[in-house]
């Protein structure tokens, strides 16, 4: 939708294509940016019996980059983990 002005509308009506093969062409050189991750899992399983068992795990995670992103430095770490029941029948 174009406004009665010789200019085109603002925000989502506007008459803009920002896809086009110039852009496209070019999606790797948008950004450089890049980061480390490190990932440490410890686990097990007990069998209460030979059906009935329990799972325990935990994973801890590193991100590491020595760039800034849109938001800021993203470095971070987290910790993840999960405890579960089972029976087998």
């Amino acid at each position: 939708m174009l406004a009665d002005s010789e200019y085109d509308s603002p925000g989502a009506y506007a008459a803009v294509n920002y896809d086009t093969w110039d852009q496209n062409n070019n999606i790797d050189s948008y950004s450089d940016l890049s980061y480390e991750q490190y990932s440490f899992t410890l686990g097990g399983t007990y069998n209460f019996t030979p059906a009935f068992y329990t799972t325990v795990e935990a994973t801890y995670d590193i991100f590491e980059s020595d760039e800034e992103y849109v938001y800021g430095d993203e470095d971070g770490d987290m910790l993840r983990g999960y405890v579960a029941i089972g029976y087998k029948f």
